[in-house]
């Protein structure tokens, strides 16, 4: 699977075990590998192509074939969760096949696989999963427990991400982004995300960015229109990190992904108000749903114009 996976490599995958009607079905790779391995998995057990499903034409109903993940990157975190994110080209849509029966029957976490991951990959699947831990601690749905189980993925992701950024064969930093992955998708399971990911999905889609060079982009500018409504949130993640205080995190944090060479907006990748319509009309998901400021389209709007800009 190269890149976001599309419906006719699911649709490729599905028929191949169809043909074979395997026992079980074995991921091994990225996010996007492990995403779609999940959906044909189920989809094997059902009738016709990945398009109706996806569109919400029909409704998953069989359970899946049994599925052992094994991911070679830290990031998305799909290999304990429910959700499979796939794209259709024919109507520029990106969004996630849904189900329960989708959560994989196995997650084999192993760090010693991600050690082969190039600088490129680790940064931005490691900014993902950083991302999905901030967002999971400022979302609406947040819990107790959810916060629990993002603020203890910041306390790992946020030392080890430069360290193992640096040196790929760092096996503690490795061991602490895996781990770290793994507690963001615990989290976020339960408590949904917030705009980075409402508006990551279109925007990597339109720009062909990857989802978590896409998410660390939009997460300084995004944690700074929040910042107003969260700065209690914002405090005990800076403590958690070792920082003085709610707007030094939001600092800090734009200066990591600067840091790891994520740019500061999305001109150099070819963002124009020609892409505006589609991205608004595609960013109100779950996620959006989720963000503690609401973010009007006049908002997303001046986002995505700032964001043309840099």
């Amino acid at each position: 699977v190269q890149g976001e996976p599309t419906l006719a490599e699911v649709d490729a995958i599905t028929e191949e075990l169809r043909a074979w009607q395997p026992a079980v079905v074995v991921g091994i790779g990225g996010g996007s590998v492990l995403d779609a391995a999940k959906a044909a998995a189920i989809l094997a057990r059902h009738e016709g192509g990945v398009t109706p499903y996806f569109h919400q034409q029909r409704p998953l109903v069989h359970p899946s074939i049994p599925f052992v993940a094994l991911p070679t990157t830290s990031g998305t975190g799909t290999e304990i969760t429910r959700n499979s994110v796939l794209a259709d080209p024919a109507t520029n849509l990106k969004q996630s096949l849904r189900h329960r029966h989708m959560i994989p029957a196995v997650a084999m976490v192993d760090p010693e696989l991600t050690l082969g991951a190039p600088l490129s990959v680790t940064a931005a699947s490691g900014l993902d999963a950083l991302t999905q831990a901030i967002e999971s601690y400022l979302s609406l749905k947040a819990n107790h427990a959810t916060r629990a189980l993002a603020l203890q993925a910041v306390r790992l992701l946020w030392p080890a991400l430069p360290r193992v950024c640096a040196d790929g064969q760092d096996r503690a930093a490795r061991t602490a982004m895996a781990e770290g992955s793994l507690l963001t998708a615990m989290a976020f399971g339960h408590s949904g995300l917030g705009a980075v990911h409402g508006l990551a999905h279109p925007l990597g889609l339109f720009l062909n960015l990857a989802h978590g060079q896409v998410c660390a982009i939009l997460l300084p500018p995004v944690l700074r229109f929040n910042a107003p409504v969260v700065a209690d949130r914002l405090a005990e993640l800076a403590t958690a990190v070792g920082l003085a205080s709610g707007p030094a995190f939001v600092t800090a944090t734009g200066e990591l992904v600067s840091a790891l060479g994520i740019p500061a907006g999305f001109r150099a990748a070819g963002l124009t108000a020609a892409h505006f319509p589609e991205i608004l009309a595609q960013c109100r998901s779950g996620s959006m749903a989720c963000n503690p400021r609401p973010m009007s389209d006049a908002e997303v709007l001046a986002l995505l114009r700032d964001m043309a800009q840099v």
